[in-house]
């Protein structure tokens, strides 16, 4: 095993493990808003689910739906083979790391896809390769504009539903209660399913560039656990953001914000294939509950900041990679 490859491997294990860590927020927030799981509880909870659909994900990433490998091989056909692709994949995944400790230092929600989409598109540019600007445009523009707009505009048409629903049945408190907690485990198995595979994509080709043997057995699971311990560790900064700074939220905007989540990363994981951002969707979906109960229930200059923040991901995290990338491209093999 070369130690080109070994690097992309740390350099993968690092972006699981802080994966897990900035998007615990994800799948707890709402229910640590609402107060229907303690913190603790609630990071354990989405840690094992986390776990499941890692697994599950790298099963379904085995058995030949190789949605994110395939996601990142346009980005690395113009390098070919060798140490230029390897330089490629990690000044990318170092290009996500820089940002996602950034952001979770700032305590601001972020996509690490896009990070590493335009790390890629950084690092290509500073390797003078060929940037693949149509898919990385396009898989950028599903999550930043899409997922959002669906995520806000289905949990918004939720709330307005269930407050009817409420009103009108038997329906109680501690019944929502009891559903936002199967939807925010929804919620982090979906993440674990598609996030395991970005680090996952990275070592597989990092792999095929240098023509190494097969990864051993124990390289995704491995994965798969750092995605977990990250989430146990808990992004706690982020939290606070989506649990007190966003919105006031009740049970039910809560279960809809996270049923909202669940069903825009199934359809965009599976009907589309393309990873969507867990991140975008779960703080769409809490300012469309804001604005369901009203848009004064909102607290938009921190809806602004979150805003900034998405815009400048993949053009930050491009910079850093142009710059790891120059670094390592004349360093001796």
């Amino acid at each position: 095993m070369s130690l080109g490859l070994l690097g992309v491997g740390a350099l993968a294990l690092a972006l699981a493990a802080l994966n897990g860590l900035h998007d615990a927020s994800n799948a707890v927030s709402t229910t640590i808003a609402t107060r229907t799981l303690s913190e603790w509880a609630a990071l354990r909870l989405a840690a094992g689910l986390n776990l499941l659909g890692a697994l599950l994900g790298l099963g379904v990433a085995e058995s030949g739906t190789r949605l994110a490998l395939d996601g990142l091989r346009p980005a690395l056909e113009p390098a070919g083979s060798g140490g230029t692709a390897v330089v490629l994949i990690a000044a990318a995944l170092l290009g996500g790391l820089a940002w996602g400790l950034f952001t979770w230092w700032r305590g601001m929600p972020s996509s690490t896809w896009h990070a590493v989409y335009g790390g890629l598109a950084g690092a290509a540019l500073a390797l003078g390769l060929r940037v693949p600007w149509t898919h990385e445009i396009g898989m950028v523009a599903l999550s930043l504009l899409i997922s959002p707009l669906l995520g806000g505009g289905l949990t918004y048409l939720l709330v307005l539903g269930l407050s009817r629903v409420t009103t009108r049945t038997r329906v109680r408190n501690r019944h929502l209660r009891a559903a936002q907690t199967v939807s925010a485990g929804a919620v982090a198995a979906g993440h674990g399913m598609t996030d395991v595979l970005l680090p996952m994509s990275a070592l597989v080709l990092a792999a095929e560039a240098t023509d190494s043997a097969p990864l051993p057995w124990w390289a995704g699971p491995l994965l798969a656990v750092a995605l977990a311990l990250g989430t146990l560790a808990g992004g706690r900064r982020i939290i606070r953001t989506l649990v007190t700074r966003l919105t006031d939220l009740s049970t039910a905007q809560g279960l809809a914000a996270e049923t909202s989540a669940a069903a825009v990363m199934l359809a965009a994981s599976i009907g589309l294939g393309a990873p969507v951002s867990t991140s975008h969707t779960i703080t769409a979906g809490i300012v469309g509950s804001g604005l369901a109960v009203g848009p004064r229930s909102v607290r938009w200059p921190v809806v602004g900041r979150i805003l900034a923040t998405w815009v400048a991901t993949p053009v930050v995290a491009g910079g850093v990679a142009a710059l790891a990338a120059t670094v390592l491209s004349v360093l001796p093999a």
